[in-house]
Order: C-alpha cells, then sequence, then structure tokens
C-alpha cells in the first residue's frame, strides 16, 4: 500500500468468522455468561443454545458423534473439539464479597493488600467522587472469568494498536530438549500455526519479486531494442516500455475484460509476479551470450593463427634453441654489468646521502644545542658576577674592619695623649699651687677648667663608641648580605645540575621511543600481511557459501513454483532446511573446538553483490 499498489486481488485467509462466533453478540463469552446467571444454568444448555444460535457460521463444527457437551471450532491453526465439562462452574469462579472485606480486615498485609492485585491485569477502575456508602454486590453480578478475559484482551489489543510492535516468533527444534537436533515436521508444523507459511504464500501469490527502478534499468536495458531517438520523457515510462514489450506473454484478460500485467509499477520498486524475472534473466542472458560470441570470434582467430604458426615453425625449431641460447646469454651479460654500474651507482649516492644527512644532522643538531649553549654561558656568567660580588663585599667588609681598627687604634692613642697632656698640666698646676699657696682664687678657676676638660674627654669618649656600635652593625648586615648571596649561588649551581639531568633523561627516553617506533612499524608490516591473507580466504569461503545458498534457494523455489505435488515441495523444503541445519552444526563444532568457523550466508552476502537478484525479498511487506 506504501507503494502504491492495488492488493484487492491477492487472497488470503480471513478469522474474522471465528472471532464472531467467540465474542460476537451471539457468541460463545455472551452465551456461557447467560448461562452463568441463569438459576438452574448447566453445561448441556450452553453447548445447545451455542450451537443453535450459530448453526450458519462455517467455523463451528457439529458432528452425530459428539456427546451433547462438545463442540468444535475451525481455528486458524486447525480444528479443535472441547468438551463443555464443568465450563459453567469454572466461569463463575469467583472470590465472593464478604471474604475480599474479611481480607481486607486481616493484620497480614500479604493478604489485605495484595489478594486483588487489579492494576496487574489492567482492571482499575476510577473510584467515584461521592462517598455514600456502597451497595453490597452479589455474586451473581460480579465479572465472570471469560468477561475478565475479555477484558484483559482488549486493553492488550488497545495497547498494541497505539504502538508499533514487532513479533519476534520462537520457534522449538525438537521435543527432546536437545541441542543440534532439528525435527523437520514438528518445526513446519509451528511455522505452518504460526502464518509464516501464510504469509509466503500470499508473497509468493501477488509479486514475489522486486526490484529498484534504477536496477531494473541498469540490468535489463538491453533488451529494449526498440528505442525513440530521443529517449523517453521519465523513468517510469521507459521502464513500461520495456517490460510490456519483454512481458507480454505473461499477459491475461480478466473477466471484466481488462488486460492484467505481469508486473506492477510501484513510487521506487517495481514488482513482479512468478516466472517473470526468470525470464528477464534468461533474455539478458542470449544477448549476452550473442556479445561473448562476438568477443570471443577474434580472439580465437588469434589463437587459432597461432597454433598454425607454430605447426609451421615447428621444423625450426631445433635451428632457433642455439640462437636464442646465444642472445639470451649476451642478454644476461649486458643485464649483469648493468647491474653492477647500478650497484657502484647506489653505493656512491649512499655515500653522499651519507655524508648529506650528516650535515642536515649537524645542522639541526647544531640549530638545536645553540639555545642551550647559550643558556648555559648566561647561567655561567650569573654565576661569575655572583662570585665577583662576592669577593668585592668580602674586601670591602676587610677593608671596613682594618678602617675600624685603625680608627679605634687612633681614637686610643689621642685619648693617651691629652690623658698625658691633662696630667702634665695638672701637675704644672699642683706645683703652681704649691708655689702660690696664697691664690686660693686661681685654684679655683683652675678646678672648674680641669672639671670642664674632663667633660669634654667624656664626650669625645660617647662619641668613638656610638661610631664604634654603628660599624659592628655595619659589618653584621654585610655579613647577613654574604650569607644570602651564597645560598643563591648554591640553589643556582643545584637548578642547572639538575636541568642538565633532565636533558639526559629527555635524550634517552627520545632514543627509546624511536626505536619502539621501528618495532611498531615491522609488526605493523607483518600484521597487514597476515590481514590479507586472512581476508582473501575469508573472501573465497564467503563466495562459496553464497553461492551455494543461492543455489540452493532457486532450486527450491523452481520446485515450489512448478511443482504441484505438496509431498514433493515438503521434502524438498525439508531438505534444504536439514542443509542448513548440517551448515550451523558444523559452525558450532569449529566454535567449540577454537577454530574460527566461516561466515553463513546472511553475513557473507553483503559482501559482495550478486548479479542475479534473489526472487524473495528479506524486507516483504507482506510479512
Amino acid at each position: 500500500r506504501a507503494e502504491g499498489l492495488d492488493l484487492a486481488e491477492i487472497k488470503y485467509d480471513d478469522n474474522s468468522d471465528v472471532l464472531e462466533l467467540i465474542e460476537g453478540k451471539l457468541g460463545l463469552i455472551k452465551q456461557l455468561n447467560e448461562e452463568c446467571v441463569r438459576p438452574k444454568g448447566n453445561d448441556q444448555a450452553f453447548v445447545s443454545k451455542a450451537l443453535q444460535s450459530n448453526k450458519t457460521v462455517p467455523c463451528l463444527i457439529t458432528k452425530r458423534t459428539f456427546t451433547p457437551i462438545e463442540f468444535g471450532i475451525h481455528h486458524y491453526a486447525g480444528p479443535v473439539i472441547y468438551r463443555a465439562q464443568d465450563f459453567v462452574v469454572r466461569n463463575t469462579d469467583t472470590l465472593p464479597e464478604d471474604m475480599k472485606l474479611a481480607a481486607k480486615s486481616c493484620k497480614n498485609e500479604i493478604i489485605a493488600k495484595h489478594l486483588e492485585n487489579n492494576s496487574s491485569s489492567n482492571q482499575t477502575k476510577s473510584s467515584e467522587t461521592s462517598k455514600a456508602p456502597k451497595r453490597a454486590k452479589s455474586n451473581l453480578t460480579a465479572d465472570t472469568v471469560m468477561t475478565q478475559f475479555k477484558t484483559q484482551l482488549t486493553s492488550l489489543m488497545k495497547g498494541l494498536n497505539q504502538t508499533q510492535s514487532r513479533y519476534v516468533r520462537c520457534v522449538k527444534p525438537n521435543t527432546q530438549k536437545r541441542k543440534l537436533v532439528m525435527q523437520h515436521i514438528t518445526t513446519l508444523e509451528q511455522l505452518r500455526c504460526a502464518g509464516v507459511v501464510a504469509a509466503v504464500t500470499i508473497s509468493r501469490s501477488a509479486y514475489p519479486s522486486k526490484l529498484g527502478h534504477e536496477e531494473v534499468l541498469k540490468r535489463y536495458s538491453m533488451l529494449n531494442e526498440g528505442k525513440p531517438k530521443g529517449g523517453y520523457p521519465s523513468q517510469e515510462e521507459e521502464i513500461i516500455d520495456l517490460l510490456t514489450k519483454t512481458l507480454k506473454k505473461f499477459e491475461y484478460k480478466k473477466k471484466d475484460g481488462s488486460t492484467a500485467q505481469a508486473f506492477a509499477m510501484g513510487k521506487t520498486k517495481v514488482y513482479f509476479k512468478g516466472g517473470c524475472l526468470e525470464l528477464l534473466e534468461s533474455e539478458r542472458a542470449k544477448i549476452w551470450d550473442k556479445w561473448a560470441v562476438k568477443v570471443q570470434t577474434p580472439a580465437r582467430g588469434f589463437i587459432a593463427r597461432r597454433r598454425v604458426m607454430k605447426m609451421k615453425y615447428a621444423e625450426f625449431e631445433a635451428a632457433v634453441k642455439p640462437i636464442q641460447c646465444m642472445f639470451r646469454a649476451a642478454l644476461a651479460k649486458l643485464k649483469l654489468a648493468q647491474r653492477k654500474k647500478d650497484k657502484k651507482r647506489e653505493k656512491r649516492m649512499g655515500k653522499k646521502s651519507k655524508k648529506a644527512a650528516i650535515k642536515i644532522q649537524a645542522v639541526v643538531r647544531g640549530f638545536i644545542q645553540r639555545p642551550r649553549y647559550k643558556q648555559a654561558l648566561i647561567r655561567k656568567k650569573e654565576e661569575e658576577d655572583l662570585a665577583n660580588q662576592l669577593d668585592k663585599m668580602k674586601e670591602k667588609l676587610a677593608e671596613a674592619e682594618d678602617q675600624r681598627k685603625r680608627d679605634l687604634e687612633d681614637a686610643k692613642f689621642q685619648f693617651e695623649q691629652e690623658m698625658e697632656e691633662y696630667k702634665e698640666k695638672l701637675e704644672d698646676q699642683l706645683r703652681a699651687e704649691a708655689e702660690k699657696q696664697n691664690k686660693s682664687a686661681q685654684q679655683q678657676t683652675l678646678i672648674d677648667e680641669s672639671g670642664k676638660i674632663i667633660e669634654y674627654l667624656r664626650k669625645e669618649n660617647m662619641k668613638l663608641r656610638q661610631q664604634c656600635e654603628s660599624m659592628k652593625r655595619d659589618y653584621k648586615s654585610l655579613k647577613e648580605n654574604n650569607a644570602r648571596l651564597m645560598e643563591a649561588n648554591a640553589s643556582a649551581s643545584n637548578s642547572f645540575n639538575q636541568l642538565n639531568e633532565h636533558a639526559k633523561g629527555l635524550n634517552a627516553t627520545n632514543a627509546r621511543l624511536i626505536k619502539n617506533v621501528d618495532t611498531y612499524k615491522k609488526q605493523l608490516v607483518k600484521m597487514k600481511e597476515d590481514l590479507k591473507n586472512r581476508q582473501a580466504f575469508y573472501l573465497a569461503e564467503a563466495h562459496a557459501r553464497v553461492a551455494y545458498q543461492k543455489t540452493l534457494a532457486r532450486i527450491v523455489a523452481q520446485v515450489q513454483d512448478k511443482s504441484r505435488d505438496a509431498q514433493l515441495v515438503e521434502d524438498v523444503v525439508i531438505w534444504a532446511l536439514e542443509c542448513e541445519a548440517e551448515a550451523k552444526s558444523e559452525r558450532a563444532a569449529l566454535e567449540n573446538a577454537g577454530q574460527k568457523a566461516p561466515p553463513g550466508p546472511a553475513a557473507a552476502a553483503p559482501a559482495k553483490k550478486s548479479n542475479r537478484p534473489s526472487d524473495s525479498d528479506s524486507d516483504s511487506d507482506s510479512d
């Protein structure tokens, strides 16, 4: 339908009569519920009413050999005979309301809350807004088992219709529960009951093969010999003209007088009926044969002429061999001389290239080492400057110490001289006092002068002491600066040594990495060669499996299309399934043995596209 095809002519099995019989207005569910509500309802009455009200339904089976409580239904999978014993009792097998109330008042949480879990079966009902007391519900008006089943099934179908569902059909290969064992009759019966066989039959009865528009033109455009000179206005018209001319013998007239074609044009694909694609391929093969003959004609003529020439000149073969030997020996000598020259030239070129490489390496290494050398020179100059500054500071400190000592000695010497002069003056004055005892006023003035002199000397002594303290402080600061300079020099030398060690480590790491890269390159070359060999083996195995699978599929398709014997068709299908099972068992045995099995046809199909399209598509719309 998505491709715009008319599917009205396709016939398929319809299960609506069975559904109507089970859940219709007069169906089995309604009849069973009515018989459960009736006071004296029983199983025999239910069966008789159901048979009486559904006489015209074709899927209902009635036989004279049936008992009064037996009836049959012809389901999609096959006929089933039912015995309605205890149907009425089991349908009314509901829990009484007083039991539910008693369970809700129970202290056990499991019994009180989870005895009736309607949320898991989609049976929850909306709570009423009114808080009026509810009337007790009788067991006769409670939902029966069939009503609950119908409600659950309806909710399930509603949920499925709201989604895009995909079904996984599980097929049981055998009844013994053993691996690698396939029971074909059981498997075919499961596929038939699951509707897979019907889906494939519908697909093959309508349009079993399909191809894209571009692929049809690419493969079969050579069949259209009467193409117009100006071409076709559209791609669809060209395809229709081509297929109408080629598949004319598959056309037939319908009951209404119209002509039915053997193909149908979709929006993106062309759909073919059975046998059409084989005819197109056979016509294409005929044209290929004609072209092959035209291509082979000059080649075969050349081979025949060559054979005649060999027969004609066979007698000269004995005389030609010595001449050929001499000529080939001369050519070999020339090649040997040329090879020697080439080797000498390669050696010269190798020496030149080695010298050039050494020069390039020298330039590069010099370019790399110059900045490092400059940095080392700068560090060396800084260290020398620090050492010179330290020596200068030491010299200044020694000069300051010498100057302080000299100043102290000079001050001491001056002080001693002044003291001696003062003593001499004092002795002179005492002598004068002894001589001039009568002059007391003069003595008093001398005493005052001596006191002033002593005070002046004390002040001078204090100044010298202050100068000494300041020089001591300067000396201490110079010592501290010297210690700091020594520490800075030590830290600079340590950092320089660490940088040198780090550079050595980096050079060693670089050498190791270069060696690892060389080894990895060699391993990569080996891995590429191994991968090419494995890929060639894999492609050969895959091509063989694909060819085998396609041949098997064509055989099965031909038998299904042209054979009228159902037993033969079933035997061929069973044989194909056995072959597939044997291939799977071989792959499983290889996997258990620790070897890698060759891929199956489903995995190897994408490796190379086939030149011949298959009659069935895995993503068919009907399935």
